[in-house]
């Protein structure tokens, strides 16, 4: 089996799990239903996650025998179950066979990565979710078949309780650990400013990209969008208003007009971001002399509306923002070692966001819970989410130990003298 995009008239895209071998490629069916009617409000990404981790459990099953399909329409999810010791072992060890017995006269085939406990633990999280929904919609279901009803009856109550409990005994991690800051330091931010300045003699990237490359990343910077909302950017999205610059983030996730195959998405609320005037005035220079590539010493007339272009005329992709971002990495780390761990675009969006709400409590003398609001606007989370009061968090625990090393400090000055 293996996972595709179909793609709608309307620009409208998911993702479906199909069976192969066959001309026209059938979509299995419980991962179907479950895209339709539990998936359908997610963001393309999001729910293509969902289905790779289904896939990988389609596949371990298949090699131990078992339709998972048929397995969950006739509701013996006892026999599901009984893979999961096997299958986690399985996806730890680079999906080879999780016993001995198994690989004795099997051909040496090319294992998977191996991947991090984290990404395990949330490909057993959306499976459970899955199996849990399955449980919900089928089980009630077959309770109307006779031949089944005392069966039924004894296992429904319980049986989404097993398939949580069953879970939890391999889910290393069910709360993965969120401690780590990902925010970049004042030495850092300072090191890319000088790389990606246009003109400067590190720059990396040759000198027709810099100015637009230097542009995304002041984007990422001053406003905290996501890489998706980003590369979806019309060129009429920046605007001069009355009393300030700003940025617009509009829903565009089905547009028709996107050639990327993968569509970036976008992940919060639309809304409009105050920008510096002096980034507006960068950004009136890149759309009149350098958005349009060359050709033939003329600017290429571009079909798309897009901000951000490639080297041949086609809105920039994910893959080569990240490419941007990687060869800005390898360049900080072959000049100053161990500066930074990683550096994505999300990196960008946690700056942001810790000094935008530092900024707001420090400079403004706005309580906490005005900041939270703000910081909850400007990135566009619902009224529900828990990342501003993660933020807050944050900066209430470095606020904490800054105060408490300033006391005590002063306790070791007085005992001196």
């Amino acid at each position: 089996m293996k996972l595709i995009q179909c793609r709608f008239s309307s620009g409208q895209r998911i993702p479906l799990l199909v069976q192969t071998g066959y001309a026209a490629p059938l979509p299995m069916l419980v991962p179907f239903i479950y895209v339709q009617l539990k998936l359908k409000h997610l963001a393309y990404n999001t729910a293509a996650a969902h289905l790779r981790a289904i896939q990988a459990f389609y596949t371990y099953a298949e090699s131990r025998d078992l339709d998972i399909d048929e397995a969950i329409l006739a509701c013996h999810f006892e026999a599901i179950l009984a893979l999961l010791d096997g299958y986690a072992i399985w996806l730890q060890s680079g999906r080879q066979a999780d016993n001995l017995a198994a690989r004795i006269g099997k051909a040496t085939t090319a294992p998977f990565p191996r991947i991090e406990l984290g990404i395990r633990d949330q490909y057993l999280r959306l499976l459970q979710q899955y199996l849990s929904w399955c449980a919900t919609r089928y089980i009630p279901r077959a309770r109307r078949n006779s031949a089944t009803l005392a069966h039924i009856e004894v296992v429904f109550v319980d049986v989404v309780d097993l398939i949580e409990r069953r879970f939890e005994s391999h889910i290393i991690n069910a709360r993965p650990d969120r401690t780590r800051y990902r925010s970049l330091t004042d030495t850092q931010q300072q090191i890319i400013h000088a790389l990606i300045r246009p003109g400067a003699p590190d720059n990396p990237f040759p000198e027709r990209l810099q100015l637009r490359n230097w542009l995304m990343i002041e984007l990422l910077l001053e406003t905290g969008i996501r890489r998706g909302e980003l590369l979806k950017l019309y060129t009429t999205d920046i605007n001069q208003g009355s009393q300030h610059a700003y940025l617009s983030v509009n829903d565009r996730e089905h547009d028709v007009s996107d050639p990327r195959a993968e569509e970036p998405a976008l992940k919060t609320h639309g809304r409009t971001v105050g920008i510096s005037a002096q980034l507006y005035e960068v950004y009136e220079r890149y759309i009149q002399a350098e958005r349009r590539p060359l050709r033939n010493g003329k600017p290429m007339k571009l079909p798309y509306r897009y901000l951000f272009i490639s080297d041949r005329g086609r809105p920039l992709s994910i893959r080569a923002l990240s490419n941007v971002l990687d060869r800005l990495f390898l360049t900080i780390e072959l000049a100053h070692p161990g500066l930074l761990p990683t550096l994505s675009a999300h990196d960008f969006r946690h700056t942001f966001a810790d000094r935008f709400l530092a900024y707001l409590v420090e400079k403004r003398g706005f309580d906490l819970e005005r900041a939270m609001d703000e910081l909850r606007q400007v990135c566009g989370w619902s009224d529900t989410s828990a990342m501003p009061r993660r933020y807050a968090r944050r900066y209430l625990a470095e606020s904490a130990n800054r105060h408490n090393a300033q006391r005590t400090s002063a306790a070791w000055g007085r005992l001196d003298s």
